[in-house]
């Protein structure tokens, strides 16, 4: 590739990471093609102005003002994926100070967005992305409805006397793991960095507040410091109240690469990608200098994620409840991170095309979050490859795609009838509703034999039982306990009903909102636009879904009432389940038989939480794979914590 077309494209890659949240190659990759565009840039003695070398990425999208301009300029690190590459480093620090063992900071790089915050008497006045480095984007109003313990600072004691911070913090924005997880059913999102940064530039406060739990602050910088050494600026932050994370003072070379190999192996609730080095003595930081990119003082250990290569096998397009389409990837199986995975989405139309993926070619896959398969790059694309276009007709009815926002790249199937929309539906519900043994095949034979056509459809089930047993391997005993099942899921509680219906936006937590504040269906059926968005977490698009669906859905509501389904009660609309697990925490890992929500239901539903990762508090692991090597069962192991498979976690019920 020539000079002015790999520029080019690293301008355009720099532009879907930081503008987009949709980056169309991997960190990785993309940087050993800076390196790459490095070298041609000394080979020919010049470099253009516009050149990614020569000034960091930009989120900007609109205008900024001279308030928004950073006193400092918020610069990006140099990334070094080897520990090679970290001893060089530090032997240049060893020379640029003149010294045996300069001391270096090491702590946690964190996978978000950076973001300066401005305080005075301990309350924000002003929030800032990194923006180009020079000038940043105002996220002031979001920032502002995020959780107070993380965004307002508390009051430090100072010897005898109580101070409220002012001036500035700076530091990475992130999506927690859990909240990823909760925020991304439909795998929209490639991973929780692009989640937060998106968020952040929403311009629809009520779009944002759902997302505002699940954001943190974690502070690296503290702005116009006195102090001598940079750990003493992080003590002083965490004196005000901010969080910092562990880090690590090490006094050689032995010591930064033990702390690297720490921080790697240990658990946190957000995501991580490396570690940073930082000289500790801030004296040194303007003799050595900066690049117009990077500060030389400081350096990340980009670490490489747990990766696999595997062929693609097919190409679907999945027709979710709603009528979006999702591509879908189907490789060769490969285990990673705990689990056998098989297939991979490609989120939209837009996405899937920039990938360019086919059948036959060789793909790199990765866990997203340690959880979500991703597609990471196209490794080789053979000349016999099979592309498969996206389709302009659903793939279940035949109805012709339709956008329903241009500014969005989904595409949706607008026919109500559509089997696979149906069959969704009613895989969606019995999830929801926990009624075991409707596996998804079993669904669509029935649906295809005109049995169910309908989530009602599922309690009259009974009365069609000859007509199903004639079915190839569903006999009368299956249908008759696919009967039970179906009968006993009618005093399940009213939020699970609201999740199990399918409205847009209401996922179970959603639901179990919408219970407590409206108690009964009739209730909610009533409730107003104002009343809707005044409910804690609920958008005006959320809010006009919601009313929408009961305009068009009420036969369904009505015939699921007439089978007794609960319509929830003034009384009490909470679960009676026994709080058997009142106190515990609970950490899951890897593939289970049954959605990991419905598993996060059974132990709230019972007193217990979940976390996201394994720590000395944490009760128990659920995973049906004991014996797999991953960070998450050695941590188990090594603190003692029991590791239980479904089944016996099913009998702490």
């Amino acid at each position: 590739m020539d000079y002015k077309s790999l520029k080019e494209l690293l301008i355009k890659a720099n532009d879907a990471y930081y503008k987009s949240n949709e980056p169309i190659m991997s960190d990785y990759e993309f940087d050993m093609k800076l390196k790459e565009l490095e070298h041609m840039e000394e080979a020919q003695g010049y470099a253009d102005e516009d050149s990614p070398t020569q000034k960091p990425g930009s989120d900007l999208f609109r205008s900024v003002s001279t308030d928004n301009i950073h006193k400092r300029p918020m610069l990006s690190l140099g990334n070094t994926y080897s520990k090679e590459e970290v001893s060089k480093w530090y032997r240049d620090m060893q020379e640029a100070t003149h010294t045996a063992n300069p001391e270096v900071v090491v702590n946690m790089k964190w996978d978000g967005g950076s973001g300066a915050l401005r305080y005075v008497g301990g309350s924000i006045v002003k929030a800032l992305t990194r923006g180009d480095g020079s000038e940043g984007e105002d996220i002031t109003q979001n920032i502002k409805y995020c959780d107070d313990n993380i965004w307002a600072p508390k009051k430090s004691v100072l010897g005898l006397t109580e101070a409220l911070f002012t001036g500035e913090a700076r530091g990475e924005i992130i999506m927690t793991k859990a909240g990823f997880e909760a925020l991304n059913k439909d795998g929209k999102y490639q991973n929780a960095r692009n989640l937060v940064s998106g968020s952040l530039k929403l311009l629809d406060i009520y779009q944002f507040i759902p997302r505002a739990n699940y954001i943190k602050f974690y502070a690296y910088w503290l702005e116009d410091s006195a102090n001598k050494t940079y750990a003493e600026d992080l003590e002083e932050l965490k004196r005000f109240g901010f969080t910092v994370g562990k880090y690590y003072v090490c006094k050689s070379l032995d010591e930064i690469l033990k702390a690297i190999d720490e921080i790697e192996n240990s658990e946190y609730d957000v995501e991580i990608d490396g570690a940073v080095m930082k000289l500790n003595d801030k004296s040194y930081w303007d003799s050595i200098g900066s690049t117009a990119k990077f500060p030389r003082w400081a350096k990340a250990y980009k670490y490489k994620q747990q990766k696999a290569e595997t062929t693609v096998k097919s190409i679907t397009f999945e027709v979710g409840r709603s009528g979006k389409i999702t591509p879908l990837c189907w490789f060769e199986p490969v285990f990673l991170d705990g689990s056998t995975i098989q297939k991979a989405t490609l989120n939209n139309k837009d996405f899937y095309e920039a990938m360019d993926v086919a059948i036959g070619d060789t793909i790199e896959i990765q866990k997203a979050a340690a959880i979500i398969p991703q597609i990471v790059d196209v490794v080789e694309r053979p000349a016999d490859r099979k592309p498969v276009p996206f389709p302009k007709q659903c793939p279940g009815c035949g109805s012709v795609l339709v956008k329903h926002n241009d500014e969005h790249a989904d595409w949706y199937c607008d026919n109500s009838d559509c089997p696979s929309r149906i069959v969704d539906q009613i895989i969606n519900y019995t999830h929801m509703m926990e009624i075991d043994g409707f596996a998804e095949v079993l669904v669509e034979r029935l649906h295809t034999a005109g049995i169910l056509n309908s989530i009602p459809d599922l309690y009259r089930l009974k009365d069609r039982k000859a007509e199903a047993s004639k079915l190839e391997r569903l006999s009368a005993n299956m249908v008759d306990k696919l009967s039970k099942n179906v009968e006993n899921s009618k005093s399940a509680p009213f939020w699970r009903v609201l999740a199990g219906l399918g409205i847009p936006n209401v996922g179970p937590k959603s639901a179990k909102i919408l219970a407590d504040r409206f108690k009964t269906m009739a209730k909610l059926e009533e409730a107003t636009q104002v009343e809707l968005t005044s409910t804690d977490g609920f958008a005006d698009i959320t809010a006009s879904a919601i009313i929408d669906y009961f305009k068009t859905h009420r036969t369904l509501i009505e015939e699921l009432s007439s089978f007794g389904v609960n319509m929830g009660s003034e009384e009490d609309t909470k679960s009676a389940a026994p709080k058997t697990l009142e106190g515990k925490s609970f950490c899951i890992t890897g593939a289970l038989s049954r959605p990991r929500d419905a598993y996060v239901a059974l132990i709230e539903e019972r007193g217990g939480k979940v976390v996201g990762g394994v720590s000395k508090k944490t009760d128990y692991l659920i995973t049906n794979d004991k014996t797999t090597g991953t960070k998450k069962n050695l941590t188990a192991q090594e603190l003692g914590i029991p590791i239980i498979n479904e089944e016996e976690f099913l009998s702490l019920l």
